[in-house]
Formats: C-alpha cells, sequence, structure tokens
C-alpha cells in the first residue's frame, strides 16, 4: 500500500515499477514472517495492501465530495491498466514468497549442505 501512494504523482511506468517492486518486497517479507503456506500469506498480503489502497480511495472521494482538495489520480493507469498492474502485482508477491520459501525453507538448507 506504501508503493501505491508514494507514487501517486509519477509517471505511469514508474508508478509501475515502484507498486511491483513493493508488492515483491511485500511478498517476501510474508514469506519470510511465515514457516508454512508462504504463497497464501503472500496472497493475503496483497490484498490487504490493495484493501487499504481502496480505504484511502473512499476517504479521500468522500473528502472530495464535502469541499476537499482537488481529486488526485486514484489508480495508476485507465481502467485496463490499472487491472494489468492489479495482477502483475499479485504475481510478483507470489514470486517474493517464492525466494522467500527457497532462501529460508529447510529443505533448500539442507540440499547446500556438504558433507
Amino acid at each position: 500500500m506504501l508503493a501505491l501512494a508514494a507514487s501517486s504523482g509519477a509517471d505511469l511506468w514508474l508508478r509501475i515499477v515502484v507498486i511491483l517492486a513493493g508488492f515483491l518486497l511485500a511478498g517476501f517479507l510474508a514469506g519470510v514472517r511465515t514457516l508454512d503456506r508462504r504463497p497464501s500469506t503472500a496472497v493475503a498480503a496483497w490484498a490487504l495492501g490493495w484493501l487499504l489502497w481502496a480505504a484511502v480511495v473512499v476517504v479521500l472521494w468522500i473528502v472530495n465530495a464535502f469541499g476537499g482538495p482537488a481529486e488526485p489520480e486514484f489508480g495508476p493507469g485507465g481502467d485496463g491498466q490499472s487491472i494489468i498492474i492489479l495482477v502483475a502485482s499479485l504475481v510478483v508477491a507470489v514470486l517474493g514468497a517464492f525466494i522467500a520459501d527457497r532462501r529460508y525453507s529447510g529443505r533448500a538448507s539442507r540440499s547446500r549442505r556438504r558433507f
């Protein structure tokens, strides 16, 4: 969610890179925090990130409706691009969890050990 907010005023390609890097990191960190079911934890982190962003958008719409500052750009790109970014962020979040699983699982460390 921080990547979504931090990139809100940037160029579209920079937003895409920041969002995907943020979700890759989120998926990796979610995978590091758990010992089992790392991909499902990354999916939960991904969903929570987008739900928090949706809550921010709702609050901004309410503020705008009562005469607040000008409406910012809520989603990255147009509708089609936002869907692609949504799906790509899910893929990189799960990829981050698989990287964490590969790095921190007991199976990987046993296979690297030499006697």
